[in-house]
């Protein structure tokens, strides 16, 4: 699951036609987010985009950036954020994403819930899950593709 994760959020992070704005330095920094006892996890994540990205995803030039849940701050430098499972932090994640205007993905799709943008997951086929609540953030623009293959979902349904 985290493989294949890996492998399309970066790519999903491109639909979106507003990405020029959220490049820090000229580049994306793509933040994974991580309870203490994942960060093994989390290294691993970013270890696999790097093997399988060479640091770019499509002509951008990328940045992993690991950060603790508890250490997430207004100050913590994302494009783009990603977050790992966490009992208590999600909704600190999405409220984050919100401010600053960029795309959160989740590991668990029941984090859609909390505020998180996408999940991935491997049923009979890949479904993209979506959280139809924040599909009009105003600094995220996604291209109609991308609109038409997600499965929505709300706070009501999953």
């Amino acid at each position: 699951m985290l493989k294949a994760q890996a492998s399309i959020f970066p790519k999903i992070l491109l639909l979106d036609r507003k990405i020029d704005d959220k490049l820090i330095d000229g580049k994306i920094v793509y933040t994974i987010v991580y309870d203490k006892s994942d960060y093994s996890t989390a290294r691993h994540v970013g270890e696999f985009i790097d093997a399988s990205n060479k640091g770019h995803f499509d002509k951008y030039m990328y940045k992993i950036n690991l950060v603790e849940f508890s250490d997430l701050s207004s100050s913590t430098h994302a494009s783009v954020i990603y977050a790992l499972n966490s009992d208590r932090d999600i909704k600190k994640v999405a409220d984050f994403a919100r401010e600053k205007g960029i795309i959160a993905f989740s590991y668990d799709v029941k984090n859609l819930k909390a505020g998180l943008l996408f999940s991935l997951v491997l049923e009979k086929s890949t479904v993209l899950y979506m959280n139809k609540e924040n599909l009009y953030i105003q600094k995220i623009d996604f291209v109609d593709s991308l609109l038409r293959i997600v499965k929505f979902i709300d706070k009501d349904n999953s």
